[in-house]
């Protein structure tokens, strides 16, 4: 008889969000490119946007990325809200 192992839900839900956001990732490519011929200021605000938002993913850190996770804000915004 085989013996299967039990799947997590939350295995199978990051694996789905990591193929969604590969999906997306390439269609926000395309999207700008299209965009840059038809309206070039804002296909470069969009390439703005793209490198801000490697560079906010580079500066958290895990503990931090963790918090976000669960919907909790991370202690350097906190700071800044209060």
């Amino acid at each position: 008889m085989p013996n299967y192992k039990t799947v997590n839900e939350g295995v199978v839900d990051s694996v789905i969000q990591a193929l969604f956001n590969k999906a997306s990732k390439g269609m926000e490519s395309a999207t700008i490119k299209k965009l840059s011929k038809s309206d070039p200021e804002l296909a470069q605000q969009f390439k703005d946007l793209q490198q801000t938002r490697e560079k906010i993913k580079k500066t958290l850190t895990r503990k931090q990325k963790k918090k976000m996770g669960k919907n909790e804000l991370p202690d350097i915004v906190k700071k800044y809200l209060k």
